[in-house]
């Protein structure tokens, strides 16, 4: 086979490999971003769930100052009945005293109610913490192993210029300008195989005139009749053999 016809062939094999590392570097970061979206929802819902319990301590704080001041309220309106004259100031003061006792039962009330609520949230929150525990390590694990795979793209991206280099700096400068014009005008893929007269680039039929050439030509390069890419013959026959 044309030696030149071979190099073409190598770095058809390498720009491909590249174009498909250039694909994965692409969605990664796009994955990653993702990945992340979801572990903040999941954060913030955690979040809400403490600042959930924050608002109901902060509700039961205010609850236990207000019954300390009703039961301070309480106190000296009862020290007062001592010092009551008459039979209508005694019933004013033991009016007071009623609804003062009765202002501390429903805070009391009110109390009891904001540490069930308390006791409720904070059940709920463990159980939220324990899978956010479980998510975040997953998260993480995620998010270390994306890195790495990006990392070791931009490795496989650098060794592909690398060899991608050698090699064009083998091809005559004609047949790569020509290899390049074929590799944009069809997606990336300038060389391809033909296997019992079909062009596996456009999987068009090749005639067999020209099919012939393309056995027994050692040295001519052969374009695609239809997709104008370079053809080579190869036995699929053989794949896997």
């Amino acid at each position: 086979m044309n030696e030149q016809l071979l190099y073409l062939i190598e770095l058809q094999k390498i720009d491909t490999e590249t174009q498909k590392v250039l694909l994965g570097r692409k969605e990664l970061p796009v994955l990653l971003a993702k990945k992340e979206e979801t572990f903040g929802v999941i954060k913030s819902r955690i979040a809400e769930h403490r600042s959930n319990l924050d608002e109901k301590n902060g509700a039961h704080r205010e609850l236990e100052d207000k019954l300390k001041k009703v039961l301070e309220q309480l106190r000296k309106t009862r020290d007062r009945i001592h010092d009551v004259k008459s039979n209508k100031e005694y019933q004013a003061v033991l009016k007071e005293i009623e609804t003062l006792e009765k202002k501390s039962g429903v805070v009391e009330d009110q109390i009891i109610s904001i540490l069930e609520e308390i006791d409720a949230v904070k059940v709920l929150l463990a159980m939220k913490e324990q899978e956010f525990a479980g998510e975040q390590q997953r998260y993480e694990e995620d998010k270390r192993k994306t890195e790495e795979q990006i990392g070791s793209i931009e490795s496989q991206l650098r060794s592909g210029q690398k060899q991608g280099d050698e090699i064009r700096g083998k091809i005559r400068k004609d047949l790569l300008k020509k290899y390049e014009i074929i590799k944009n005008v069809n997606h990336g893929l300038a060389v391809v195989s033909a296997w019992k007269e079909t062009c596996n680039g456009c999987h068009m039929n090749i005639p067999p005139q020209l099919y012939n050439e393309l056995l027994e030509s050692m040295d001519d390069l052969i374009c695609c009749p239809n997709c104008r890419r370079i053809i080579y013959r190869h036995d699929q026959s053989m794949d896997g053999a």
